[in-house]
């Protein structure tokens, strides 16, 4: 019995948190992290003030705790992707599609972008979805580019710019066209192909 109750009690915690991130997604994608509030987003959740504060304490834990949980998933989504590919281009093009048919996919993503850019680009390398990520794309690199001579800490500046370019396409893509997302990535594989290409044949 008293494991059936604390069952009970994590799957109601469980319920309270997800419903907290979600009506904080809406609430970030229509107004803005800056723009909004606390009770902006236990009005759109459904629970108690004290039940928001119990589980966060602040809009911005919440914010945080989103953009870690779509990070960790757009790791395991283009870990994927990538894992299926054995040459840097392809891997890469991959990887990208990936990622922006992911977001693409969540309903007001492109609004939660471009209202939260500044917060986003100074949170996503101190997220630990995003540290795993950078530390698997170095594997993949090692794997596809084994004669490569970056140094360690060149290996990964090139992760952090691979993700990086791919955020910034997402953030300029807010101008009402629909964003064409394999000649999106195709352009950013490019890029960063004929930039770091070179380095394979180096001694």
């Amino acid at each position: 019995m008293e494991h059936r109750s604390g069952s009970r009690r994590e799957e109601n915690r469980q319920r309270n948190r997800d419903a907290i991130k979600a009506a904080a997604w809406t609430v970030f994608a229509t107004k803005g992290l800056d723009a909004s509030t606390v009770r902006d987003i236990v009005a759109a959740s459904g629970v108690s003030i004290g039940t928001f504060y119990n589980y966060y304490g602040t809009r911005e834990a919440v914010f945080h705790e989103i953009l870690d949980n779509l990070a960790e998933q757009i790791r395991h989504l283009s870990g994927e992707a990538r894992s299926r590919e054995s040459e840097i281009e392809p891997m890469l093009a991959h990887s990208y599609r990936c990622f922006l048919d992911f977001i693409l996919g969540l309903e007001g993503a492109l609004d939660f972008c471009a209202l939260n850019q500044h917060h986003i680009r100074a949170r996503l390398f101190t997220l630990t979805g995003t540290g795993g990520l950078l530390g698997d794309i170095e594997g993949d690199l090692l794997r596809v580019m084994p004669q490569a001579t970056f140094s360690p800490s060149e290996r990964t500046q090139v992760a952090c710019l691979i993700v990086a370019n791919a955020l910034e396409v997402l953030l300029q893509s807010r101008n009402g066209q629909p964003l064409d997302v394999a000649g999106t990535s195709r352009f950013i594989t490019r890029l960063i192909v004929r930039g770091i290409g070179s380095w394979a044949d180096q001694k």
